[in-house]
């Protein structure tokens, strides 16, 4: 494989998981902010995210794990 392939599947791969991670901290945003908008958006992102990307592990299931911790006062 020509080292200009193996750099491009990086490059994508570090982008999807980029993506992922931002909308991890999005949704993780959006609950500790109780914005419903933001939140359902978030979700049909992930939705969507999940449906192009069939072969990872849902970020829809991950999203529904999170938790978020009151901020110290």
């Amino acid at each position: 494989m020509p080292l200009t392939l193996i750099t491009d599947v990086l490059d994508a791969y570090e982008a999807d998981q980029a993506y992922r991670r931002e909308l991890q901290e999005r949704y993780a945003y959006a609950i500790d902010r109780w914005d419903a908008l933001e939140t359902a958006t978030v979700e049909a992102l992930a939705s969507d995210y999940d449906q192009r990307h069939p072969d990872e592990p849902s970020l829809a299931v991950e999203l529904a794990r999170t938790t978020v911790t009151p901020a110290a006062a």
